[in-house]
């Protein structure tokens, strides 16, 4: 009983200590606020180092931008609306910004600035049942820079190759293609009786013949009469007619011979260690631009970022007085309105949107983490989303134009001048720089654009892997360059797997098969703000970093986050797991073990969530934790953890939202109560001194 009694005492006399303390230290915060953001950073860093800051707001428009505006535009953009069929993928692409993309941006950049950390404490705060969702979302970020830096690889490649006396792509070569290349340049050496095959000049009549054909040349003298039929043959139906710049991507850069026959799975093939090379330079470039952290990135932003629009508009001018490039224009702005009723083409719209915006992979959490806590996102977040999106579709129009250019050139219909698939851009960008004069100088410009836009995009992404590292350990902060060189180290040896000829069938495999992994994730993500942490409380989040929404707006935010969002995306789920068509690349379709590791990429993000929530359960059944039984119901799994709350250098201190499941420091919570008293108390005192004074 006296022990108790004197202990009762010493728990007085602390509070005491601890209340005088408080009142001290919160009236220096009173008199001079700026002490409160040193004093939070100085908690932050405890010794180990600060997180970075941005060195002014421009340096995080631009590098956001950077991430929004990148490969996303330039190359994916592209041969997915090419795929889709051009006009007619523009309309659920122009909705799916509207209804998905920018209300879920807008709605990381704020969760970002909001916490001021990476994905992997926000979500592990925000709903602790679902905290590995932030492991996640850095998993499919992973994944995309595994296969992006061989982009950025390629980009160097054909950056190199293009300062010979002729761009090895402007004609055939039989040491870089195959007898069915066909080239513009080297038609125009022929004679008006002949036509241009299997690297050479070749009479009409003898062409046919090769065909088993037979030629008429008072009927159809630049075509072919068929034996079987006897019906008159264009030369152009005979074969497949090949650019130059598509044999020179596939045949010289990738090693591709014969897909399906000879480059399968099975028969991988040998390393190519140009391109091995290529991608250890492309990730040493990476490291280099932010190992010195994010602050010093930003400041590189101001050329990366806006470079390429330059590039964009000589390329254009150039292209647009070839002729066919009205006909590329019409094929790119005319939709085909049966075709929206296919699914799939509101699949690729909305994963495009994804990719484009850098959505639910965890890169504008961390970039948004960044900034000050009063800094307007929304204002960024529409003003980066239009200007991607512009982006995207002005890139469309270089595309396309050069597209309708080649299918004049070749005779061939839009729809036929190129093989759909990754390597788009590739083959339609290089073709491009050809016609300009001189050819190596645009080459170069525009390769050296395409790097920068791979570095702008990869270095945004790759940030909060490391950020992520960094904030789970913050020992490592006194560390980060070798942190940097690590993980960059470790991207490089995983995407080795694509340097080899039928590695582009794994860079085809992860590029299709975690752009749907995104929108699981994306569904999760949602849900756990809008319903979870409740779209009210997150409005008033809003509210406390002084973001304003004009009001009918905000009503529209929060049916869109709560109601539309999450419809429309467990619509595009269904509709991407009813009807799937096996993974191939042209006409080789992969083998079923290759489908089985397709599911298992797509699937691995979504179970990481899953695994932690189930690991945290047993855990706690296991050790006989007393509140494991209120831990395992659904409320306090699915509500926020005493630890979340505004970020530790805001303006003002303001307290997390208190789960009694989660809360194992009572103690803290418990002394918090005690400052905010002892606050009230010294506060109300100063007054009435003063008060008394006058």
């Amino acid at each position: 009983m006296a022990d108790s009694d004197t202990s009762d005492r010493n728990d007085g006399s602390q509070d005491s200590t601890l209340a005088a303390n408080s009142s001290s230290s919160t009236l220096d915060v009173v008199k001079n606020p700026s002490n409160t953001e040193q004093t939070a950073s100085q908690k932050a860093g405890d010794g180990q180092g600060e997180r970075g800051q941005w060195g002014n707001h421009i340096e995080f428009f631009l590098t956001s931008l950077g991430l929004a505006v990148g490969l996303g535009n330039l190359w994916r953009f592209p041969y997915v609306c090419y795929e889709n069929g051009g006009g007619t993928f523009l309309v659920p692409y122009l909705l799916s910004l509207v209804f998905i993309g920018l209300p879920l941006f807008f709605m990381e950049a704020a969760l970002g600035q909001f916490a001021g950390t990476s994905c992997t404490i926000i979500y592990r705060n925000l709903a602790p049942g679902l905290k590995g969702l932030g492991y996640g979302m850095l998993s499919i970020n992973t994944i995309i820079q595994f296969y992006y830096t061989v982009i950025m690889a390629w980009g160097l490649l054909y950056m190199f190759e293009g300062w010979r006396s002729e761009l090895p792509w402007t004609r055939c070569n039989s040491a870089t293609g195959s007898i069915n290349c066909y080239s513009i340049d080297d038609v125009e050496h022929c004679g008006e009786s002949q036509t241009f095959w299997n690297f050479t000049c070749l009479d009409v009549e003898v062409f046919c013949k090769k065909f088993n054909h037979t030629y008429d040349g008072d009927d159809n003298p630049n075509g072919c009469v068929s034996s079987i039929t006897g019906a008159n043959v264009r030369l152009v139906d005979m074969y497949r007619r090949i650019s130059p710049s598509e044999e020179f991507f596939k045949h010289h850069i990738l090693g591709l011979d014969s897909i399906g026959v000879v480059n399968t799975w099975e028969s991988y093939g040998e390393p190519r260690w140009m391109i091995i090379g290529s991608l250890a330079l492309s990730w040493t470039i990476v490291s280099l631009g932010l190992v010195k952290g994010i602050s010093s990135y930003g400041k590189l932003s101001y050329f990366i970022t806006l470079f390429p629009y330059v590039i964009l508009t000589v390329i254009l001018i150039f292209v647009s007085q070839e002729d066919g490039f009205h006909r590329g224009i019409e094929f790119f702005l005319t939709p085909h309105w049966e075709k929206l009723r296919d699914s799939n083409v509101w699949l690729a719209a909305v994963t495009q949107i994804f990719y484009s915006l850098g959505v639910s992979i965890g890169c504008q959490l961390a970039l948004s983490s960044y900034n000050s806590f009063h800094t307007n996102c929304h204002r960024d977040t529409v003003l980066i989303a239009l200007l991607n999106s512009g982006t995207s579709i002005f890139a469309g129009f270089v595309v396309f134009g050069t597209l309708g250019m080649l299918a004049e050139r070749q005779g061939l219909e839009m729809s036929d001048v190129i093989t759909e698939g990754t390597g788009l851009a590739f083959q339609v960008y290089p073709a491009a720089v050809t016609i300009m004069n001189p050819p190596q100088l645009f080459s170069f410009m525009f390769f050296f654009m395409l790097c920068l836009l791979a570095m702008s995009s990869i270095s945004a992404s790759w940030e909060p892997v490391v950020a992520s590292v960094l904030d789970d350990f913050p020992n490592l902060r006194k560390h980060k360059t070798k942190v940097y060189f690590a993980c960059c180290f470790v991207g490089f040896l995983c995407g080795i797997s694509c340097c080899f000829p039928s590695g582009y069938f794994m860079f085809d495999l992860l590029n299709h098969r975690i752009s749907h992994s995104i929108i699981y994730v994306a569904l999760l993500e949602v849900i756990s703000v809008a319903w979870f942490y409740g779209i009210r409380n997150f409005m008033k989040d809003l509210d406390l970093m002084k973001v304003w929404i004009p009001y009918p707006l905000r009503i529209c935010y929060m049916v869109v986050w709560t109601f539309i969002i999450p419809v429309l995306l467990i619509f595009l789920i269904y509709t991407l797991l009813a009807h799937r068509p096996p993974n191939s690349t042209e006409d080789y379709v992969y083998p079923d073990g290759i489908q089985a590791l397709g599911w298992l990429i797509e699937m691995f993000p979504v179970s990481i969530p899953l695994a932690f929530a189930l690991y945290e359960a047993l855990k706690r059944v296991w050790e006989g934790d007393g509140e494991a039984a209120k831990f395992l119901r659904t409320g306090p799994m699915l509500t926020t953890s005493s630890k979340w709350g505004p970020r530790a250098d805001r303006p003002a201190a303001i307290q997390g939202v208190l789960n009694e499941a989660l809360d194992t420091d009572g103690v803290i919570r418990e002394k918090n109560n005690r400052i905010e008293d002892a606050c009230s108390i010294s506060i109300d005192n100063e007054n009435q001194e003063k008060r008394t004074e006058l």
